[in-house]
């Protein structure tokens, strides 16, 4: 399928208005709940990464959409030898080149050709964190996947997060929740085998995966509450924080974003 969509102009006017965490999560939530937010995106990267008990002193990473650098720090604070990132938009990468000066950074759209300047590297381990579902064209989804295949070393790791629902695909202007089979299908496709997979949200996201009424009830009540003051948006992401973690504890399927890991047969 194919789409019109101008993704990379959206980003661009998207992080020059809001170069933040909101500007890259979840633009109605407010700055500070997408904070609260992102700090369990923290753990759950803590504890799926740790589990692949890799020396990542030695290993090359690369970050894909790497938006404000978020990951970037999570990468640093783990010791991996050498993190690069590349980005669709001029604006990230002319901050992330300013901020992080040992690391570098390329403008690139995964999806599309690679650049020499990128294609010339291979890599142990790419994240691509809260990405691909913003690739709505399914040939330029594929060649995203193509390209990152590309881009490993044998053996290396891929790790990313997306929805993964169990129902049809369902799509959107500039965004697209991918069937989980579907995915895992050009996954293999490409040349990955899936690893693991665990929920990374399952009260403070979007339930996009569940027929639960009291889920989708209760993220309409977050949406009023936060709508009504970024403080408020605070307050309940400080209540919610420590439950989520807890019940992501002992959930296996989440009704909104999970993080996968897969590698490169």
């Amino acid at each position: 399928m194919m789409s019109d969509f101008n993704v990379r102009g959206y980003w661009e006017k998207r992080l020059q208005d809001s170069f933040n965490l909101r500007g890259v999560g979840y633009k109605r939530m407010g700055v500070s709940y997408n904070k609260w937010m992102y700090n369990v995106r923290r753990q759950i990267f803590n504890k799926s990464i740790g589990r692949l008990n890799m020396k990542w002193s030695q290993n090359d990473v690369l970050d894909i959409g790497s938006g404000t650098g978020y990951y970037i720090d999570l990468w640093k604070e783990l010791g991996v030898a050498n993190i690069s990132g590349c980005d669709i938009t001029e604006v990230a990468v002319s901050e992330l080149n300013g901020k992080y000066r040992d690391s570098s950074f390329y403008i690139q759209d995964i999806s599309d050709c690679l650049t020499d300047e990128l294609a010339q590297n291979k890599y142990h381990s790419i994240s691509a964190f809260d990405v691909l579902f913003h690739i709505v064209d399914d040939e330029r989804f594929k060649k995203a996947l193509e390209n990152i295949y590309t881009l490993l070393l044998p053996g290396g790791y891929f790790i990313l997060s997306d929805n993964f629902i169990h129902a049809e695909t369902k799509r959107g202007t500039h965004h697209v929740n991918r069937s989980v089979y579907e995915f895992e299908f050009v996954l293999s496709e490409v040349g990955f085998k899936v690893m693991s997979r665990i929920p990374s949200f399952y009260l403070m996201n979007e339930p996009v995966d569940t027929d639960s009424d009291f889920l989708k009830r209760f993220w309409n009540f977050q949406l009023r509450i936060v709508s009504r003051g970024d403080w408020l948006g605070n307050i309940l992401g400080l209540i919610l924080y420590p439950l989520e973690l807890l019940i992501l504890n002992f959930v296996k399927e989440g009704p909104s974003t999970e993080l996968m890991i897969c590698r490169k047969k």
